[in-house]
């Protein structure tokens, strides 16, 4: 355990949304991009331990489970330091059930709030509580530790993480339609079982997304993002995601979809106007209305590897 804290007034946990899979990483790679979740501590309240009293701006409540109440009351079952009620302001910019990790970025935040509250905490203890309740660690490992990760899970539960900077040059062009998916709907739509075929595919492809990304070969990407695990059965479900996989432009780098959906990611470099334009023709043409945004991933501080 590291030495106690006292949280005060002020004090802000910023936790960043993430863009996962990365087609054929299914579960395993997930980048930490420039979209945020913001709890800043507007009070204390030492006679009321424990209570966690949130405020959220702009209207953006979570319709169902609030995962930041989730995480934090996770961290406390787990660590049992006690601490003093907080009351809280809570801001995002991280669209929700879109495929960019707002589960995740709130889970993250919670956890980071009790850490604030109590003492440093060990990555692997983090990422333990966080894929528990996610039921996944990609998302997680990106919003804990930034830039992009791989995440491997242990057959008894522990989870190695390992996280390093996404090239600069590679922005994010991402399309958010306004067409909800549930990630337990999406994750149910899958095969239970998949071909030898398929899984060798993958395989292939997702060596390759790597080193490409490591080497600078990005003439790579396109063939390196293609997915037979999970994109063709959820693509019935996300508007776009066939007309987006199918770009044939310079501009764009390749395509997939964005962890669950329906978010869609288009990598690109320094024709990433012409890509943003190019994505919304698509929904211009399906008459579907979007959001298209262009990020930048958000770097670790340094590489990171972890063991819980």
């Amino acid at each position: 355990m590291g030495q106690r804290r006292s949280i005060a007034r002020g004090t802000e946990i910023v936790v960043s949304g993430s863009t996962s899979n990365l087609g054929p990483g299914f579960d395993a790679l997930s980048v930490a991009v420039t979209v945020y979740l913001t709890v800043r501590v507007v009070d204390v309240l030492p006679g009321q331990p424990h209570v966690l009293d949130m405020h959220f701006a702009g209207g953006g409540a979570p319709s169902g489970e609030n995962r930041i109440a989730t995480g934090f009351r996770a961290a406390l079952a787990r660590f049992g330091d006690p601490v003093p009620g907080l009351r809280v302001e809570v801001t995002s910019d991280i669209p929700m059930r879109a495929g960019l990790g707002s589960s995740a970025a709130a889970t993250v935040a919670g956890m980071r709030l009790y850490e604030a509250a109590t003492s440093p905490r060990a990555i692997g203890d983090l990422m333990e509580i966080a894929s528990g309740i996610e039921g996944h660690p990609d998302n997680a490992a990106a919003a804990l530790l930034g830039g992009i990760t791989l995440s491997c899970q242990h057959d008894d539960g522990r989870i190695s993480t390992q996280a390093w900077r996404w090239p600069d040059e590679l922005r994010f062009v991402i399309a958010t339609p306004e067409a909800e998916l549930e990630t337990a709907f999406a994750r149910k739509v899958l095969p239970p079982q998949i071909s030898l075929h398929d899984a060798v595919f993958n395989l292939q492809r997702a060596l390759l997304l790597v080193r490409a990304l490591e080497t600078g070969a990005y003439e790579d990407l396109h063939e390196a993002l293609r997915d037979r695990w999970h994109q063709p059965a959820r693509q019935q479900f996300v508007p776009g995601l066939a007309d987006a996989l199918a770009l044939d432009h310079p501009a764009v780098l390749g395509a997939y979809l964005s962890g669950a959906g329906p978010s869609i990611a288009v990598l690109a470099s320094d024709r990433h106007l012409e890509a943003a334009a190019l994505l919304s023709e698509i929904y211009a043409r399906l008459r579907v209305p979007c959001t298209v945004r262009t990020l930048s991933a958000h770097q670790p501080e340094v590489p990171v590897r972890t063991a819980s």
